[in-house]
């Protein structure tokens, strides 16, 4: 299964499980069974009524009714993840939600792109979506492609960090280089120390110089073009370790 691995403004790096394809069907087959629902029960027990009052009355009136009555379906799923975070009756039933590609809640021009592109998804070109969600890397579809979002399990976001407690090795008589490193927050180190001792050597030394990059823009400091980014995050561990150490209480 093909993960979203990001780290967000907060170095916090979330692991993500895109859903399959079939959570994905069976989340839309149930919430297709909500609607038709509802378009029975309308069908059935108001249109025969309605049309007797609506006799005599225009045509314009008789379609601004109409499409009333079958907003909730024309705009059920943008409706639906708005108002109840990224998710659907059907996703909420199979624990899938809409989150953008870095991790958080979409927002309404994000779930009205996704759902103004469902047409093209689906029935308008054979179920395209169906083929992008199968065989692309997170599982998106068009809508998802161009609304920068993606549809995870909601089991399967990791916020993964050790406690800091567990890599506290400054020696005696340590000398800090960057006392800004004090200003770090501890969900910040625990993400450092996790890319520092990440084994994944295809996505290692791209990650280390990432978050060496944030890391020297969020504490407002100047690194040497000769100094690898390992060796600058090691440097702002042991320097935060150092100033946890000798804080007066």
């Amino acid at each position: 299964m093909a993960q979203s691995s990001i780290i967000t403004g907060q170095y916090v790096e979330l692991t993500q499980t895109p859903a399959s394809v079939g959570d994905r069907l069976l989340a839309a087959i149930i919430d297709y069974a909500i609607l038709g629902a509802y378009v029975l029960v309308v069908v059935l027990g108001f249109i025969g009524p309605l049309e007797t009052l609506l006799y005599n009355v225009s045509d314009v009136v008789i379609i601004a009714v109409y499409v009333l009555i079958f907003f909730p379906v024309i705009l059920y799923y943008s409706i639906c993840e708005i108002l109840a975070k990224g998710q659907s009756v059907g996703k909420i039933v199979m624990k899938t939600r809409v989150v953008t590609i870095d991790g958080n809640l979409p927002s309404v021009s994000n779930c009205l792109l996704r759902w103004l592109l469902y047409p093209l998804d689906t029935f308008l070109t054979g179920f395209l979506g169906v083929v992008f969600i199968t065989f692309g890397r997170y599982r998106q579809r068009l809508g998802d492609l161009a609304a920068g979002t993606i549809v995870i399990k909601t089991s399967s976001t990791q916020y993964d960090f050790f406690s800091v407690s567990d890599y506290n090795y400054v020696q005696q008589g340590y000398e800090p280089t960057y006392p800004e490193a004090a200003n770090l927050s501890t969900r910040q180190i625990d993400v450092i120390t996790r890319t520092l001792y990440n084994y994944d050597l295809d996505r290692r030394n791209e990650l280390l110089y990432k978050l060496a990059v944030q890391v020297q823009q969020f504490l407002g400091v100047q690194v040497a073009s000769n100094v690898y980014a390992d060796a600058f995050l090691m440097t702002v561990l042991n320097d935060f370790y150092y100033y946890s150490s000798t804080i007066e209480v």
